[in-house]
């Protein structure tokens, strides 16, 4: 058993976000990571090269646009993106935003992933 606290992954910065990487240090299948969105914040568009890129909206409105399709996710909802699908996401909201990043498979230390 790993147990890895929320209290002790110490948050960081990527590029114009902040990303608090949560997945235990024995777990490859999967990470899982939280994402600080400021208010403004827009990512440009990129490719998903994870076979699976999952993200909860915990807290905000973050519009995501996947492809060609745009979505607003709110508090608990879940978005799936493919692998080879183009995604980019914006928060034009009123408040942070917080999203929770899960990725198949997981992000090793030197793979440059992005969130």
């Amino acid at each position: 058993m790993e147990l890895k606290r929320y209290a002790d992954q110490h948050p960081f910065a990527f590029g114009d976000i902040e990303l608090r990487e949560l997945t235990p240090d024995a777990f490859t299948v999967a990470s899982f990571a939280e994402i600080v969105l400021p208010i403004g914040i827009e990512r440009p568009a990129r490719e998903n090269a994870k076979d699976h890129r999952i993200y909860l909206c915990l807290r905000g409105e973050i519009e995501f646009t996947v492809d060609d399709t745009t979505v607003r996710l709110s508090g608990g909802d879940v978005l799936h993106i493919d692998k080879g699908e183009t995604y980019r996401f914006h928060n034009g909201g009123y408040e942070e935003g917080r999203l929770l990043l899960i990725r198949v498979p997981g992000a090793a230390p030197a793979d440059g992933a992005q969130p």
